[in-house]
């Protein structure tokens, strides 16, 4: 291996401290002179590339390095810490409204799910309620029937009123009218078709005493008792039924 191939000696700026520049003797001859020039140049070349000046000290490359990889690292590790922050309340906060949302439509489900309950619950006592006061009022007639045919027994005159308010109801020239009477009340109302002519009084068990059925050819009135309670009873049942929307 020629001098020339060999590896280059290299010094180390920490360690140029302990090394000593040694010198040749000063010798005569112009060429002695420039070879000792040229090493004192290199290694001045080599301390200028091993070490720069930084303040009052001088810095190596593999300082200067490493202080660059620690300013990176710590950019690395800052830009990490900000965007995982920003990542977290990001997160934070679209999982605040999702929760959100998710309990708003849990909350009207629960809602709806309570008003079809509720209404479960009310379609049955509404009925029940219905079907009371139809009993209930049954009961009223019922009653208001006995009152009236015990009033009747007790005072027979007021199966009279009942007669004439049939009779009014008759067009006038009505023909012969045929008076249908429970056979209690014959004798009672005798005197009222005796008084007119074309007037026929005819006992029929079939009617209750107080009550009454009139026929012409052209017409008929119906003033039993049970005809007149249904239509009461009709009219406080439609009234009943009319009740629930009027609220």
């Amino acid at each position: 291996m020629s001098q020339s191939d060999k590896p280059p000696v290299r010094i180390r700026a920490a360690d140029v401290g302990a090394v000593e520049l040694w010198r040749l003797p000063q010798v005569e001859g112009r060429h002695r002179v420039a070879l000792v020039q040229r090493e004192e140049s290199a290694v001045d070349e080599q301390l200028d590339a091993d070490e720069l000046p930084f303040g009052d000290g001088k810095l190596t490359l593999a300082e200067l390095e490493r202080i660059r990889e620690e300013a990176r690292q710590e950019g690395f590790e800052e830009g990490h810490r900000e965007g995982f922050d920003k990542g977290l309340e990001a997160g934070r906060m679209q999982g605040h409204d999702e929760g959100l949302q998710q309990g708003q439509q849990e909350i009207a489900a629960a809602v709806a799910r309570l008003d079809e309950m509720i209404s479960e619950f009310e379609a049955p006592l509404q009925t029940q309620a219905r079907e009371l006061e139809s009993c209930l009022l049954r009961m009223v007639v019922q009653l208001a029937a006995a009152v009236t045919r015990h009033e009747l027994v007790s005072r027979p005159e007021l199966i009279l009123d009942s007669v004439r308010e049939a009779l009014a109801l008759l067009p006038d020239e009505a023909g012969d009218v045929r008076i249908h009477v429970n056979p209690e009340n014959e004798v009672l109302l005798q005197p009222l078709c005796d008084a007119r002519e074309h007037r026929t009084l005819v006992p029929d068990p079939g009617i209750s005493a107080g009550g009454c059925r009139v026929r012409t050819p052209a017409s008929r009135v119906d003033q039993t008792l049970e005809t007149r309670f249904g239509q009461v009873a009709e009219q406080l049942l439609a009234r009943l039924a009319e009740s629930p929307g009027d609220e």
